[in-house]
């Protein structure tokens, strides 16, 4: 299958790796130096101990998509629309584009610009981060939830979860797929702004008891929101949110690795949206919303 890559970085690099190494045609778009020495010396994926180099098509042209069957859309969701109007413009009518970014709000986009029945959304787990241009390092287990937005794609959600699992990414099919993003989501409003505000990783935010309440309230807050919004969350979603986190106690999120590299992160897509539904059901969320502007702050003086 011709597989596409719409923004290559560490999920996206990691996961279009799969495809590669059993055998199918995949074009990954990128930029700047991470595309550069992907040319220079292909796409190197390091498991644990285990090392691949890739090496297939490493583009920046959005054109170079235009065959592709399957586009894995993993741009940062500050890009997702006008990366996705682009694509629009060139990929063929019948041409699946699966999220595997972050957040809830990015779906709502896709299928204004492509409709809902070639939308798939997946909720990913995985400890993934761009070492070095071309390097990425990734730890721990890895899978995949993917499902249709609509009942025309349910056929296709089954065919596609196969070739996933055939290329040896655990994948899972999720009738409510927008409910399973929002559980994944409350993972990262819990733990992404935190760590990040505070450059404190995931374990350290566990074992300070101070953190530890402060994330706590936090997804109090966030199931609210959740619930007002027609995703019913509870206290156990929050239970087990901790619980997953005891699995990736070492792992730099997404939101501070990009902190770290002077970046602006994803904060106003992924916190902002909750601030700004939170404000439309009359919901109080000081907690991540003080996060929150320590985060801009933070990102402000970048």
């Amino acid at each position: 299958m011709k597989i596409g890559v719409m923004g290559s970085g560490a999920v996206g690099s990691f996961f279009g790796s799969f495809f590669s190494e059993a055998g199918h045609d995949v074009t990954y778009i990128a930029r700047g130096a991470h595309l550069s020495e992907m040319k220079k010396n292909g796409l190197s994926i390091i498991k644990e101990k285990e090392k691949v180099v890739i090496q297939q098509a490493f583009s920046e042209n959005v054109e170079d998509l235009a065959d592709c069957e399957l586009i894995l859309f993993c741009v940062k969701s500050g890009d997702t629309k006008e990366a996705a109007k682009r694509m629009n413009e060139v990929i063929q009518d019948t041409a699946y584009v699966m999220t595997l970014q972050n957040g809830v709000s990015n779906e709502e986009i896709l299928v204004e610009i492509f409709g809902k029945d070639r939308v798939l959304s997946a909720a990913v787990y995985v400890q993934s981060a761009v070492e070095s241009p071309g390097i990425i390092q990734q730890s721990g287990r890895y899978k995949l939830v993917i499902g249709s937005l609509s009942e025309v794609g349910q056929e296709v959600e089954k065919r596609f979860s196969e070739l996933f699992n055939e290329v040896k990414i655990p994948t899972d099919i999720s009738k409510q797929i927008l409910l399973r993003k929002w559980k994944k989501y409350l993972w990262n409003l819990i733990f992404n702004p935190l760590s990040a505000a505070t450059d404190k990783s995931v374990g350290q935010i566990l074992d300070d008891p101070y953190l530890r309440q402060i994330a706590w309230m936090i997804g109090l807050e966030s199931i609210e929101v959740a619930t007002f919004s027609g995703y019913a969350l509870n206290e156990k979603d929050i239970q087990n949110a901790f619980q997953n986190a005891e699995f990736a106690r070492t792992h730099t999120t997404s939101m501070l690795q990009d902190i770290r590299k002077g970046k602006v992160s994803e904060a106003e897509e992924l916190v902002g949206y909750l601030v700004t539904k939170a404000a439309v059901h009359g919901i109080s969320i000081n907690t991540l919303k003080t996060v929150y502007l320590l985060l801009k702050s933070k990102e402000s003086s970048l």
